[in-house]
Formats: structure tokens, C-alpha cells, sequence
């Protein structure tokens, strides 16, 4: 199941995925960041945030997603190394996706760390193609065109 995020009852669990999965690869190129919950919680506040539910009481996964003029960034993609590979980092991209194009989105653009070889590769399998190098903070900018569903009326 996703749903929105309830903040009170899953940030935490959020930050905690945040430190697992996605601190160690911003550390290569900032060593001394600092990612406490309030900084997390700080950073979902300008996001949409669903969370991935998979049988227990704490999600398994979120992406978190940001609106810009013509373009929808997922912000954060996450999923617990016990729910990996099995479809959830899918199922939460193909939602993303969704929730652009029912904004109006054409595309849907990402930054992935260069030492985080698993998601360049999970992005590439759905369609992310890298468009920009950042050499100061060693990340990809990858970009996937969306179709445009035209609805008939009858």
C-alpha cells in the first residue's frame, strides 16, 4: 500500500532510512554532513511524501517528490534493504510518475550520487537517462520524458 505521509507517525522512520541508505553516499562528497530528524523534517516540508507500506507497522519505503516550475524532482527514493527487490522502489517510482503526470509534468528529473552504482542502475532499467554531471557534488541529473495520456470523453 502507498499512502501520503503522516508526519507525526512516520518521520522518523523516514530519517532512519535517510541515514541507512542515503547519508553514506552524500558523506563521499560533503564528510561532514549532519542529518538529524529535524533537518529531515525540515526537507519533507517542501516535498509531497508517500511512504510504502509492506505488512508491518513502520514503512518500508518513500519517495519524496518537489514541484518546480515545468518540472517534478524526486527528491528521495528509498526503500529498506529488507523490502528491496521486490518491486517497492518500482511500485513508488511508477507512483511518482503518476502524480506528475496527473500534475501536468512531462518529465520527471532526479539527482543520483555517482558511487550509488544500484540506483543508476535501477533508474536506467525505468528509463532515466543522465542529462548533467555535477563534479562539486559528484551526482547525476537523470531525466525520463513521460507519455502524455490523452483521456477520450464519451
Amino acid at each position: 500500500m502507498i499512502r501520503k505521509r503522516i508526519p507525526k507517525q512516520d518521520d522518523k522512520a523516514i530519517w532512519n532510512l535517510v541515514v541507512l541508505l542515503l547519508v553514506p553516499f552524500a558523506r563521499k562528497t560533503q564528510p561532514n554532513v549532519r542529518v538529524d530528524l529535524a533537518s529531515v523534517r525540515a526537507r519533507l516540508r517542501r516535498c509531497t511524501t508517500f511512504i510504502a507500506m509492506n505488512g508491518g507497522r513502520a514503512p518500508s519505503g518513500f519517495v519524496s517528490l518537489k514541484f518546480e516550475k515545468h518540472t517534478m524532482f524526486v527528491d528521495m527514493l528509498a526503500v529498506h534493504p529488507r523490502s528491496q527487490g521486490k518491486g517497492l522502489g518500482s511500485r513508488l517510482l511508477e507512483h511518482a510518475e503518476r502524480v506528475a503526470q496527473q500534475s501536468g509534468y512531462n518529465e520527471v528529473c532526479l539527482w543520483v550520487d555517482e558511487a550509488n552504482r544500484s540506483a543508476q542502475q535501477f533508474y536506467a532499467s525505468k528509463h532515466y537517462e543522465p542529462t548533467h554531471y555535477d563534479a562539486t557534488i559528484k551526482c547525476y541529473l537523470l531525466i525520463k520524458r513521460l507519455q502524455q495520456h490523452h483521456f477520450q470523453t464519451m
